[in-house]
């Protein structure tokens, strides 16, 4: 097994410590710091960005040619982790002790005692993507409107513990929300500024979510569906976003997730709090807005790659859910740019 120790003495040092374990180099830029897996190691990528909130968002989207541990230590620093596995396995641990092996769906709230080391595992020749958010307890309580006590006691328990006496490790599973969330992470191509300000509104949405169900526990916080519709549920949901210009009926959804339309339908509800076809429409305007913040394509094209018919209804629903119409917000990108 190849082990890899990371000593961090600053949270913007992981990508980089990483890199120079790995004998390559990386890249930065605006705090966002990114390492391509060497082919002679592996393949695929790390991503990290840490924000002035104290949370760190981390993503990983590898596969390892041997099995592949990463050794974490934070000599100065006593984080919290939310860990997410949306693919693949990761073995999860605390110094050969605490442990558990994550799949899809599955997450760990982690947080060694201080000067723990925190074990990320991985098996040779199997594609992991996980997402995390590393969050630094000191620093996320000074940017609080308010006194961190007036919170409700399960959570200061976790998020008060800056000098980390007690020790957090609790597994479950996460929901299609979350999951949706963090495809927008994954999915995002917008960059410069508005892709920071972007990915760090998108992790505070991630932590909501878990906040929700640690405190109302996975029979509160979860749809009430069963676990094959929600299987079916989350396969639509790819099949929408795999080929977000031609989705095609929600009777041809319907058979694509394995399950009857009216199913389908409750289940959106349930999820969701909307139909398919709104839930399709939402998603639309989200990739519409992410490449016209990018500057990269003009309204018209746009419009033809999310397999719509009429620019002006394009305009009238995207102005609808963002108040903006979708030239103004092209035209703004690119005044900026020209005044750079």
């Amino acid at each position: 097994m190849n082990t890899y120790h990371l000593r961090l003495n600053d949270v913007d040092d992981f990508v980089p410590q990483l890199a120079e374990k790995l004998g390559i180099g990386f890249k930065s830029n605006l705090g966002e710091f990114t390492v391509n897996i060497p082919l002679d190691t592996g393949e695929g990528k790390v991503n990290c960005i840490n924000f002035p909130n104290g949370i760190g968002l981390y993503t990983f989207n590898l596969e390892f040619n041997e099995d592949t541990c990463l050794r974490i230590y934070h000599p100065s620093v006593n984080p919290i982790r939310f860990i997410y596995c949306i693919e693949g396995t990761l073995h999860a641990y605390f110094k050969d002790e605490k442990s558990c092996e994550l799949k899809n769906h599955q997450h760990l709230i982690a947080a060694t005692l201080a000067n723990g080391t925190q074990c990320f595992q991985f098996n040779a020749r199997e594609k992991v993507r996980i997402c995390y958010l590393e969050i630094n307890r000191k620093i996320f309580q000074s940017y609080l409107s308010f006194d961190l006590h007036e919170i409700e006691e399960n959570y200061f328990r976790i998020f008060g513990d800056i000098h980390a006496e007690n020790e957090v490790f609790q597994a479950g599973s996460y929901g299609l929300r979350t999951m949706d969330t963090i495809r927008e992470i994954e999915n995002c191509v917008v960059e410069g500024f508005p892709r920071v300000t972007y990915l760090g509104g998108k992790s505070l949405e991630v932590l909501s979510h878990m906040l929700l169900q640690f405190r109302e526990g996975p029979e509160m916080y979860e749809p009430k569906l069963k676990k094959r519709d929600l299987k079916a549920i989350e396969r639509a949901v790819t099949y929408i976003n795999q080929n977000i210009s031609n989705t095609g009926t929600v009777q041809e959804l319907a058979k694509v997730s394995g399950i009857n339309v009216n199913k389908l339908q409750d289940g959106f509800q349930e999820v969701y709090g909307k139909t398919v076809n709104a839930y399709i429409r939402d998603v639309r305007l989200k990739h519409a807005m992410n490449m016209l913040l990018s500057g990269e394509k003009g309204v018209g094209e746009v419009v033809y790659e999310l397999g719509l018919s009429s620019r002006s209804y394009f305009s009238k629903i995207f102005k609808r859910r963002y108040g903006v119409l979708p030239k103004d917000v092209l035209n703004n990108k690119n005044l900026t740019e020209a005044s750079e």
